[in-house]
């Protein structure tokens, strides 16, 4: 058996100035209840699929293009290191330094 749906009523605001020509929408209508609902079920969807696009996520083929033109960029570039070396026979270890460095366990 079914039981009857509830009724839920809200109340809204309008400005009679910047709300003038919706108003006036809304009382030419002779049932304002189901413009309002038709009227927020087509906002509410568009909404949805605003939020939902239909377009596929990147494809591998995007991705690998995308690695491809990156490495083109990279190439163009000069990487420049600088290493530093220093004598083991011109560096003396600190006593406290080299023990803090054995205790941390690394």
């Amino acid at each position: 058996m079914n039981e009857p749906m509830a009724t839920i009523r809200k109340t809204f605001t309008f400005d009679s100035e910047q709300d003038a020509a919706l108003l006036a929408w809304l009382e030419g209508c002779a049932n304002m209840s189901e413009t309002a609902r038709t009227a927020l079920w087509a906002a509410y969807q568009a909404q949805r699929e605003a939020l939902e696009p239909c377009a596929p996520a990147a494809t591998l083929g995007d991705v690998v293009k995308a690695i491809e033109g990156l490495g083109a960029v990279l190439a163009g570039l000069q990487v420049m290191t600088a290493v530093a070396t220093v004598s083991d026979s011109k560096v003396k270890e600190d006593p406290e330094l080299a023990a803090a460095l054995d205790n941390l366990g690394i």
